[in-house]
């Protein structure tokens, strides 16, 4: 099929600030191009270079004209500007994102283009580590969620969907990480820290809202100075999310994490429908979502 499809994802692989999933998501988008016999280009950036790298791209009149842009935006600001800058002239299917404004950008995007999005559950994602929690803090107990960016809807839904699920007993700190990395793990427990060390209330959880925030806490809680609360973190429960086979299921598997939510990659489910959208015409789905599922699979219910 002579198809060119620009996958853009979150992060900085020369830095080393890619997240597992971002990386699952390449792995995936290139397999099923491959498959599909469509040429897929992917390139990960950070959230501050995202709209430049696709703008450079459909602006590179020495390749092949872009049919389709799958795109996961690192905040809501970059994805309302791609909405501008690619309606009428390319399709596009939004990964893990969504507002108001995708339904109204959705009308007369442009004809013969696709549009959709495919986004994990994420409000789902949260009920379902709210559930986590809830079974592992004993009555009265505390928990700390260390989330991602804020201004990212995925992080925003999974703090809702969590406060949904979790026992009214259950006393919930947060803290924001500024990426979904390891080392803004590391950061922002630390600067929770500082303000919690002066207390003595007692954590019994620390959720990260994805894997490598969840490890970040981890390495952080082992270097405090206090060997009181070493011993308190210690003992404490570690949650993540994301699942990847290299990392959150592996880190369940070897005791590290207590439990983890598999969430799939989504950029295979969005070359599958572009393809079906230009040999069978066949509509993109507006609002596709996918759900994730909790490692072990008894982690949700307390069994």
């Amino acid at each position: 099929m002579d198809k060119t499809v620009f996958v853009l994802l979150i992060g900085n692989k020369e830095l080393g600030e890619a997240d597992h999933y971002q990386l699952l998501q390449e792995e995936t988008a290139r397999t099923e191009g491959k498959r599909a016999h469509v040429d897929v280009e992917v390139v990960l950036a950070p959230a501050f270079d995202q709209l430049r790298v696709v703008r450079k791209r459909l602006g590179d009149t020495a390749k092949k004209p872009v049919d389709a842009v799958v795109a996961e935006p690192a905040n809501v600001t970059t994805m309302d500007f791609l909405l501008r800058d690619l309606k009428g002239k390319t399709g596009l299917v939004l990964l893990n994102s969504w507002t108001p404004s995708v339904e109204q950008n959705a009308l007369g995007w442009g004809s013969g283009l696709p549009f959709g999005t495919i986004s994990t559950n994420h409000l789902s994602v949260g009920e379902v580590q709210g559930r986590q929690i809830s079974a592992l803090v004993p009555p009265g107990g505390a928990a700390l969620c260390l989330t991602g960016p804020r201004r990212s809807s995925a992080a925003e839904q999974r703090l809702v969907g969590m406060q949904s699920t979790l026992r009214p007993d259950v006393r919930l700190l947060d803290a924001e990480a500024g990426q979904w990395t390891e080392a803004a793990g590391i950061d922002a427990f630390q600067s929770w820290y500082g303000i919690f060390k002066a207390r003595s209330d007692v954590i019994h959880v620390v959720a990260g809202q994805n894997d490598e925030i969840a490890v970040g806490a981890i390495n952080a809680s082992k270097a405090l100075a206090n060997p009181a609360h070493r011993e308190m973190f210690s003992k404490a429960k570690f949650l993540g999310v994301d699942g990847c086979p290299n990392l959150g299921r592996r880190l369940v598997d070897a005791g590290t994490l207590a439990a983890t939510i598999v969430t799939p990659p989504n950029t295979g489910p969005a070359i599958t429908s572009l393809v079906a959208f230009w040999t069978e015409r066949k509509p993109l789905p507006l609002r596709a979502l996918t759900d994730g599922t909790p490692y072990p699979p008894t982690s949700a219910h307390g069994a």
